[in-house]
């Protein structure tokens, strides 16, 4: 382990300065076009999830009756607390787990920081130029904590999204709120306390509610902090700093020297976000996308596969821990799950992720098959690897009964910056997503709204509300 260094207590001021100061005016219109697409990506996330069984649980415990006050639930007529709202739509957003990710970070971006953005828009009434001025800024700090803190802060358990996903949405809030310099150092110390997600809790429902806490904490400490609530203005510096806790490498001179870079480009442009094709979690990507390569090229009989090979990098197994899922959303974290079926479904939709469908007598035998394997260049061993385990080629080896073998890797999976989803890709999701719960000529609406800067957040929010029966 290298030994702590400490730069005097003058990391957390310059953090603030540069996410208050400095970034807010660098967003440009590349980066607002991309913020937009995961805005409208977030969104179709959300309807996804629209009346499942933990959305409805978190709206009966926080709004027993509906209001007309306060900020919007996404597509519910309920409104409320921007903090409560923030919460559910948070993981409504996440609970598919269909919502982007980004490799810098570890994690997934919006599902933590757009619901804070919104539901303080909304409280403000703020334009979407506007909040999603400061939705860029706060996933540049989420991204760039993800190098800063990672690879150690992921192995030993924490869930990359919640932790730096409340740092990112508190410093979103500060900026619709206009908070001072004091206030920030004042909320970096409060949501610092806030911020937790285990990735234990992979494979449950409290996975997708580390994106919602993540987002409901990052209002409460901004709107603490604008009340004038103290915490430690230095909770990045010095002994037992957030960093220090969270990592077990941090290096404060190495954190103050980034911060010239940030911006420059900002992360949401390069390398930028991967948009999920298919809704479970990232890792298990690559494989599908060999399941659905072999299938094109030699359109494989289930009952001719006598077994089923994934090399992986080591960090594979050590997050996708459920082999064997016993629910919908533990196959969404299963390797196994996912390739099997890719196989049995052609490709993994929502209806793939059934409690029903994970038990179906042909998964199970397909799983069965299976076999996770880390070759020794994808180990833990190899530093590179360890930089970047989930960015690593994922290869699938099929047998048949016959003795023939069928390879395909990936490198890149669908919807990721190297291999990008297409504009008809996006547009798909979105309406299949949406399509259940709006008319074509209203998702249209929603679409020309949300890609019009000057809409109020508010207006946009009051149009996502489904029409009751």
């Amino acid at each position: 382990m290298k030994p702590t260094r400490y730069v005097n207590h003058q990391l957390t001021h310059e953090i603030v300065q540069t996410c208050l100061i400095h970034l807010p005016s660098k967003v440009g219109i590349s980066e607002k076009e991309i913020a937009t697409k995961s805005l409208i990506d977030s969104l179709a996330c959300a309807f996804a999830a629209y009346q499942e069984t933990p959305i409805e649980n978190l709206k009966q415990t926080l709004f027993e009756h509906a209001s007309t006050q306060g900020s919007s639930v996404i597509g519910y007529p309920h409104q409320g607390r921007s903090d409560d709202v923030a919460l559910i739509n948070g993981t409504m957003i996440s609970l598919q787990l269909f919502d982007d990710n980004q490799a810098q970070m570890r994690g997934h971006p919006s599902g933590p920081l757009l619901p804070a953005v919104l539901a303080v828009a909304e409280e403000v009434n703020a334009s979407l130029n506007e909040a999603l001025n400061a939705f860029v800024v706060g996933y540049e700090l989420e991204c760039r904590l993800g190098v800063l803190l990672n690879p150690s802060h992921y192995e030993q358990g924490w869930h990359a999204t919640a932790t730096q996903g409340a740092f990112g949405s508190v410093v979103a809030c500060a900026i619709l709120m206009r908070l001072s310099a004091e206030q920030m150092l004042h909320a970096f110390g409060i949501v610092a306390s806030m911020a937790s997600g285990l990735r234990r809790n992979f494979g449950t429902m409290t996975m997708s509610l580390h994106s919602g806490l993540a987002a409901s904490n990052g209002v409460k400490a901004a709107k603490l902090a604008a009340r004038g609530f103290t915490a430690d203005p230095e909770i990045f510096d010095g002994p037992m700093n957030i960093g220090q806790m969270l990592c077990i490498d941090w290096d404060e001179t190495r954190v103050l020297s980034d911060l010239s870079s940030w911006g420059d480009p900002f992360m949401i442009t390069a390398p930028g976000p991967s948009f999920k094709l298919y809704p479970c979690g990232r890792p298990p990507l690559f494989a599908v996308d060999c399941v659905v390569e072999l299938q094109t090229k030699h359109r494989l009989k289930i009952a001719e596969i006598k077994s089923i090979v994934a090399e992986v990098s080591y960090m594979f197994p050590k997050t996708l821990i459920h082999s064997r899922p016993i629910n919908g959303l533990q196959g969404k974290t299963s390797l196994e799950y996912c390739i099997a079926s890719a196989l049995l479904d052609e490709r993994p939709t929502l209806a793939s992720f059934t409690d029903e469908a994970v038990w179906r007598p042909e998964i199970l035998a397909l799983i069965d098959l299976i076999t996770v394997s880390v070759p020794p260049h994808l180990s833990e061993s190899n530093e590179s690897v360890r930089k970047a385990p989930f960015e690593q080629p994922v290869t699938l080896h099929i047998q048949t009964h016959s003795g023939h073998q069928f390879t395909e890797t990936v490198a890149h999976h669908k919807g990721s910056p190297e291999n990008p989803a297409s504009q008809k890709d996006l547009d798909a999701k979105f309406f299949d997503c949406v399509g259940p719960w709006h008319s074509m000529q209203k998702m249209q609406t929603i679409l020309e709204l949300a890609k019009e800067g000057q809409t109020l957040v508010r207006h946009l929010m009051q149009q996502l509300k489904v029409s009751a029966p």
